[in-house]
């Protein structure tokens, strides 16, 4: 589990530390370093694949879960050539602290090249030139491979993340293997794939229902939280071509509706985009694994309110199966889905569990203090107030005109 996380010099987060929990859920307005903080965790995870596992000695800024584009786009001050980032890891109840820095490497615009790291106060560069006075700090290489447990924690195998640029309906996809660790893709782009080739039972601590003890398969496990969020619905994937008895090297997917007493398939791109935008968040959750950590942005996107609701419900639930969860949102809805959870016996959540951070328009952050009755004390100004502000201006309009 990720503690926290202090980012130095990256984009627009100049020097801010952040105390991370079990759900975190960052809000606020456009533009403002809400994306950053899930970035700079996918950039370590993507990195660590492509350095071998178990090394972060070069730090790549593109790859399967992000693309960044050139090192000194990421720098927040022209002035500085290096960024930091400081982590507190839990594994095993001991806590962990990290502070990786990195400057341009010399041969690719687009990576970094480490050039600090000091892991619970151990310098991984020390026993290189320590002996020889000469040898400048930026000169040193890594000397040291890293613990395991960082790899545990922020390796890509552990690593689901939903982009806000997920796939919508499609006619169909092409088969493709899928890896030993099944994932939806960034984009969403191999849920179906993972939907036809899923094979183990979904925990029980994912059922709508604590007293459904029961282990489901993906698809129905799916089906179950498209009813229970969109009020109806059911998935369907085929993986037969239409109309001839022969297998086909693609797959469909549909979505069964129920209505008086009669039932019909439609396909995917028949029905509309919120059923389609929200099958990889619920496939993510659903596949996630303890100790695994769930980054989805925008979740509501293309969703009824209630929806909204109803979708945060199936979020809370990963507390309960050991899933950290981080979440960038513009809903209200979602947040206090997620309130409302801490406050229900139903959920493996309470108050202390879940974090909100949100981001002013002046680059502040002020971190939420959720209150045991689920009551937000430190309220800022521009957080989910703009109904209210709405309200009154018709109100005010409205009197006018009457008066008039």
């Amino acid at each position: 589990m990720i503690t926290s996380i202090l980012l130095k010099n990256f984009k627009c987060i100049p020097n801010i530390p952040f105390k991370l929990n079990k759900v975190n859920i960052f809000s606020g307005y456009n533009g403002r370093g809400k994306s950053s903080i899930l970035q700079s965790i996918m950039m370590l995870s993507q990195s660590i694949k492509k350095n071998n596992l178990n090394s972060l000695e070069k730090i790549h800024l593109n790859g399967d879960l992000i693309n960044l584009g050139d090192f000194d786009e990421i720098l927040n001050n022209d002035h500085l050539d290096k960024f930091e980032i400081n982590l507190g890891l839990q594994s095993n109840d001991i806590e962990h602290n990290i502070s990786f820095g990195y400057k341009l490497s010399d041969i690719d615009i687009k990576v970094g090249e480490i050039c600090k790291c000091i892991i619970d106060n151990d310098d991984f560069f020390d026993s290189v030139g320590s002996n020889d006075i000469n040898v400048n700090n930026d000169n040193k290489i890594l000397a040291k491979l890293l613990p395991s447990y960082i790899n545990s924690i922020l390796g890509s195998n552990n690593i689901h993340y939903v982009s806000a640029n997920r796939c919508g309906p499609v006619k169909f996809v092409e088969k493709m293997e899928i890896p030993e660790v099944h994932k939806v893709g960034r984009n969403g782009n191999f849920t179906i794939n993972t939907l036809s080739t899923y094979k183990e039972k979904v925990s029980s601590k994912m059922n709508i229902s604590n007293n459904d003890e029961h282990e489901y398969d993906l698809v129905t496990a799916t089906t179950k939280w498209i009813e229970f969020i969109m009020n109806g619905g059911n998935v369907n994937v085929e993986d037969y071509a239409k109309n001839e008895n022969k297998r086909s090297s693609t797959l469909s997917l549909q979505f069964g509706f129920e209505n008086n007493n009669s039932s019909r398939k439609f396909e995917s791109y028949n029905v509309g985009f919120g059923y389609s935008y929200i099958l990889s968040i619920i496939v993510s959750a659903l596949i996630a694994k303890e100790g695994n950590i769930l980054i989805i942005e925008n979740p509501e996107a293309h969703l009824h309110p209630k929806a909204q609701l109803n979708l945060s419900y199936l979020l809370a639930k990963l507390t309960g199966n050991g899933v950290q969860v981080f979440i960038e949102t513009h809903s209200e809805h979602i947040v206090n889905g997620f309130r409302i959870a801490a406050l229900k016996d139903d959920f493996s959540l309470n108050n202390n569990d879940l974090n909100i951070f949100f981001f002013n328009y002046d680059f502040s952050i002020t971190q939420l203090k959720i209150e045991k009755n689920g009551k937000i004390k430190n309220w800022p100004e521009g957080f989910f107030d703009q109904y209210q502000h709405e309200l009154a201006e018709i109100l005010k309009l409205g009197r006018n005109n009457y008066d008039s």
